[in-house]
């Protein structure tokens, strides 16, 4: 049997002030398609199908819209609550779905159980392993018999990745879909931090799902395999969310056989805008080649603010979605008190190497005096302002202009 692992949709999301949802359409619309064309028996979303618990309306349009176009061709669809979405919503009609070849789950409500569909080449059990919230365990369930815990994401997940392995019948092949940061995995900018962590982690142990003969992840947007597995995967997000989400964007095809072995086969989305990151001088920006296309981020090395900046650069970049002013980048450590050895610091010293750090061009004599000046009016220690001088002094090219 063929499925396609995919995940992370967060449908409904905005990438700053730039709208993400007729991208969304567009790469459902080449996804369904996909899908029927590749002879999928089924879909798997692993999880954050929106990307808030209350999605507007024209988010769940496309959830259900896409959903009903899979189930007409004959696709059967697997689908779990992630930690952006509401899991009782999103499993609210799951009784009546499931019949139909629709699985839904979210919450601890069905939390363990494996459901057994039957393919051309033989039944699969599919554990559909919701996003469960720690700091929410139902009171004495035969799952959690101490509702007081405490519990941890991966405890939590744990018990009903075990409960879930327990049910598998024996010979059966299978499938687990999770939703979470998975040890070893590769994080980016974009994702929410798990709740419910201990001691600082958020993790989930792989080997809660060692067991599986596939698991189809979601929680993290970057397309990977978990510890170099073949069969403990992330999807990835279809779309980029975040300036750290420069790979491209990969749904997976898996041909699983009757013995439960996998073959895998990434495909890149075509749909959907890059991001990039520039970085340089208002001017060369200004006068160097437009990118019209993808979502940028611009850093700017500027010694001082430019007037207008973000107006002016959006006709060259219209799909601009930050602009920094950046001449700190890279040096930072400068401003660092412990990484200058062999002077007293002083008030002015400390001003100085400030100055250093923020000033690209000679700093006029009278600026610098004005603000010591000032310091001095509230009645602040300046300390060794000669020393202070030839701080200034020492910058590369630099100097004190009189």
């Amino acid at each position: 049997m063929r499925f396609v692992h995919t995940s992370d949709w967060h449908l409904g999301r905005s990438f700053g002030t730039y709208g993400l949802l007729p991208d969304q359409g567009r790469f459902l619309d080449w996804f369904v398609e996909l899908a029927a064309g590749v002879g999928a028996d089924l879909v798997v979303i692993a999880g954050d199908i929106y990307d808030r618990s209350s999605p507007p309306a024209e988010a769940i349009a496309l959830f259900d819209d896409a959903v009903a176009r899979l189930h007409r061709t004959g696709i059967e669809v697997v689908a779990i609550a992630g930690n952006h979405d509401n899991p009782e919503r999103l499993a609210l009609y799951s009784a009546i779905t499931e019949h139909h070849g629709v699985i839904l789950r979210g919450g601890y409500r069905a939390a363990g159980s494996v459901v057994v569909r039957d393919y051309s080449d033989g039944p699969l059990a599919i554990a559909p392993i919701p996003f469960l919230d720690p700091r929410l365990v139902p009171a004495s369930t035969s799952l959690f018999p101490d509702p007081a815990g405490p519990y941890t994401h991966h405890s939590v997940t744990d018990r009903a990745a075990a409960a879930a392995r327990a049910a598998v019948p024996a010979g059966m092949r299978s499938l687990a879909v999770a939703h979470g940061f998975v040890a070893g995995g590769q994080g980016s900018d974009s994702e929410k931090l798990i709740v419910g962590s201990v001691g600082g982690t958020d993790h989930v142990g792989r080997a809660c799902f060692a067991a599986f003969d596939y698991t189809a992840l979601g929680h993290l947007h970057k397309p990977q395999r978990v510890a170099g597995s073949e069969t403990i995967r992330y999807s990835g997000s279809p779309l980029p969310y975040s300036f750290s989400e420069r790979d491209a964007k990969n749904i997976l095809v898996v041909d699983m056989d009757r013995s439960g072995r996998c073959d895998v086969d990434a495909i890149e989305i075509p749909i959907g805008r890059r991001v990039r990151t520039i970085r340089g001088s208002f001017d060369n920006l200004i006068g160097g080649d437009s990118d019209r296309h993808n979502l940028v981020r611009i850093e700017l090395t500027d010694a001082s603010l430019v007037r207008d900046a973000k107006r002016r650069l959006e006709a060259r970049f219209p799909h601009l979605i930050e602009l920094t002013l950046a001449p700190l980048s890279g040096r930072s450590a400068e401003l660092d008190p412990s990484s200058v050895s062999g002077l007293t610091r002083t008030l002015a010293g400390d001003v100085a190497r400030f100055l250093q750090v923020v000033s690209g061009e000679d700093l006029a004599i009278d600026d610098f005096d004005a603000i010591l000046e000032a310091l001095a009016a509230e009645g602040m220690d300046l300390g060794d302002l000669e020393a202070a001088r030839a701080l200034l002094d020492e910058r590369p090219g630099g100097g004190i202009a009189a």
